[in-house]
């Protein structure tokens, strides 16, 4: 019997393979600022030997850590051969690693940029120095030298490095791609299965699409009424321009001149629960609420028991009292609807007391004379 020596490899027909993962890695940092002024420079500079600046934190920063520049001063001749030192430290001596920027202005030139000693990162322990001669530092200041200069520090400290795990690029190409196909449906009269009349115009649309959007059309198709049979439905108290925008609104498509039809829309999106487009609605009509649009506003807010809209509405009556009380469409508001004169009543005590509470804490008195 013979024996084949070839080796057979089988290639399996199934790989399993990973899922591809995205992942970014971010280098965490605390920025730090100091700016500092050093009146009468030159003065200091001759009989000083060494300063200190403030120290200062980020208002980022979760340690104690504070920072601060150390200054090694000599008299400033124009061909000196002595070295101008600086000291960057931190009060904890922590090892970091930093990326400083030290600058210096001219204060009595329009905070003028006489040197910087740019961009550096370093890894320190205790304290970094920079270093420049007195001579080159005189020519930096020109003709002569500033009696005030602003020193400022830059510096950012880098705590740590950390990935973070994301979606899938393709996963959100799906959900937009997703977006724009309903959208994209409203033009698309092929899959369109219901047909609504609104006064002489007629809308079509898509009964799923619908059904999810609103809990009133998904009762509406799944009940055995006519309209189900003939897949028509009449509409009689809404208008046909509010419709269409309703209609934008389920399909994602922007509603036009949202400030403009904000009170018939909310109407419309109370009948069919859209929530989210009666938020909408409710924070157009706060937003632009003005003398005008107060009573029609109100009157909506009460009906449906919006009590923070209803409350604006409220208020502005207050604050514009005495133009707004005389004028024929307030007292029809409080012909209808008498009980609001209890709540402007009530309204104008909230904010009288309000405004007590504030005079009172402007006042921060610490104690009251009683006699």
């Amino acid at each position: 019997m013979s024996t084949n020596n070839n080796s057979i490899k089988f290639i399996p027909t199934f790989v399993k393979m990973n899922e591809t993962k995205s992942h970014t890695s971010k280098l965490n940092f605390h920025h730090y600022e100091l700016n500092w002024t050093i009146q009468d420079f030159e003065f200091i500079c001759k009989h000083i030997k060494t300063i200190e600046s403030p120290k200062f934190t980020s208002s980022e920063s979760s340690t104690n850590c504070q920072w601060f520049l150390k200054l090694e001063l000599t008299e400033l001749k124009e061909n000196s051969a002595d070295q101008f030192l600086f000291h960057l430290r931190n009060t904890k001596n922590i090892k970091a690693r930093i990326n400083v920027k030290i600058s210096f202005f001219d204060n009595q030139s329009d905070s003028r940029l006489v040197l910087s000693f740019g961009s550096i990162s370093v890894l320190t322990s205790q304290s970094y120095s920079f270093k420049i001669s007195v001579s080159e530092l005189c020519k930096k200041f020109g003709n002569a030298i500033p009696r005030n200069v602003i020193v400022r520090c830059e510096l950012s400290v880098f705590d740590s490095l950390t990935t973070v795990e994301e979606e899938p690029p393709v996963k959100r190409r799906k959900l937009n791609d997703l977006m724009e196909n309903i959208t994209s449906l409203l033009g698309n009269e092929n899959f369109k299965d219901v047909t609504f009349k609104v006064e002489d115009k007629e809308f079509t649309a898509n009964k799923t699409i619908l059904a999810i959007r609103s809990p009133v059309f998904a009762a509406m198709f799944n009940s055995k009424m006519s309209e189900e049979l003939t897949s028509i439905v009449q509409i009689k108290d809404i208008k046909p321009e509010i419709f269409q925008q309703m209609l934008n609104f389920v399909y994602n498509v922007e509603v036009e001149d949202l400030d403009k039809v904000a009170l018939e829309l909310f109407y419309a999106a109370e009948k069919y629960q859209l929530e989210e487009l009666k938020t909408n609605c409710i924070n157009s009509l706060c937003k632009n609420l003005s003398e005008k649009t107060v009573f029609d506003t109100l009157e909506m807010a009460d009906l449906y028991s919006l009590s923070d809209l209803k409350s604006e509405c409220l208020k502005l009556l207050f604050t514009k009292w005495d133009v707004i009380s005389e004028t024929k469409e307030f007292k029809n508001l409080i012909q209808n609807r008498p009980y609001l004169t209890v709540e402007i009543v009530n309204m104008r005590k909230k904010l009288d007391k309000q405004e007590n509470a504030e005079s009172n804490k402007s006042l921060n008195l610490p104690f009251v004379f009683r006699c």
